[in-house]
């Protein structure tokens, strides 16, 4: 009795240290995770640190910004998908150099609707939407001195969205760097949600895509 007492009590202790070994390595697992989880950050997520609190300053500097930005963008979203008011060539025909010559007073040539692109937009994404916006080569160029418009282009059918009374709420991410969270309305006065960045280039926020 002694002798099974002795391996009973032995099958005991080795049970429980095996059992105290495995709550130990669970709980270092836990704290792994749950430090992870707190100080990881995702390299594709695009809201703040909880670490980050901008100042009164930078804030107010990014929702003016967005103020001034989200209209110039949608007159820009306007142009690139209706066009421009044009002038027709003689007899109806296509201009022998690829573009119609526009008819716009806000910009005498297109080296001024460029710089009005440059103005709103990042460098890359000002550079895309001069060159090739959509994949089908540029929308507008230079027509003997004046801006142009593609005599291929052809205008999208209305979306129906409703820029009037545009509402936006700014998330800064960074001290360069703002989540725009935008709310339209569609034709039926129901919300729609779009968000767009925009960063700090040369000192200045810009736009990092074109949102319409």
């Amino acid at each position: 009795m002694t002798v099974k007492k002795k391996k009973s009590a032995n099958i005991s202790s080795i049970i429980i240290t095996v059992l105290a070994v495995l709550l130990a390595v669970a709980a270092v697992i836990f704290l792994i995770v749950t430090f992870s989880g707190k100080n990881g950050k995702d390299p594709d997520s695009t809201r703040p640190d909880d670490s980050f609190i901008p100042t009164s300053e930078l804030v107010s500097s990014a929702e003016q910004a967005a103020y001034d930005l989200l209209p110039k963008n949608y007159k820009i979203y306007q142009y690139f998908t209706k066009g421009m008011t044009i002038k027709e060539e003689p007899y109806g025909n296509k201009p022998e150099d690829g573009f119609y010559t526009c008819v716009n007073e806000d910009y005498k040539n297109f080296d001024e609707f460029c710089d009005f692109i440059r103005s709103v937009f990042t460098e890359m994404t000002a550079a895309t939407l001069i060159t090739d916006p959509f994949g089908n080569g540029p929308i507008y160029g230079n027509d003997n001195g004046e801006l142009g418009l593609s005599a291929e282009f052809v205008p999208t059918k209305e979306d129906g969205l409703s820029w009037e009374n545009v509402k936006f709420i700014c998330t800064l991410l960074s001290e360069t760097e703002c989540m725009i969270d935008i709310t339209l309305k569609d034709s039926s006065g129901n919300d729609v949600k779009k968000e767009v960045k925009m960063v700090i280039e040369d000192e200045n926020w810009r736009l990092t895509e074109l949102v319409g």
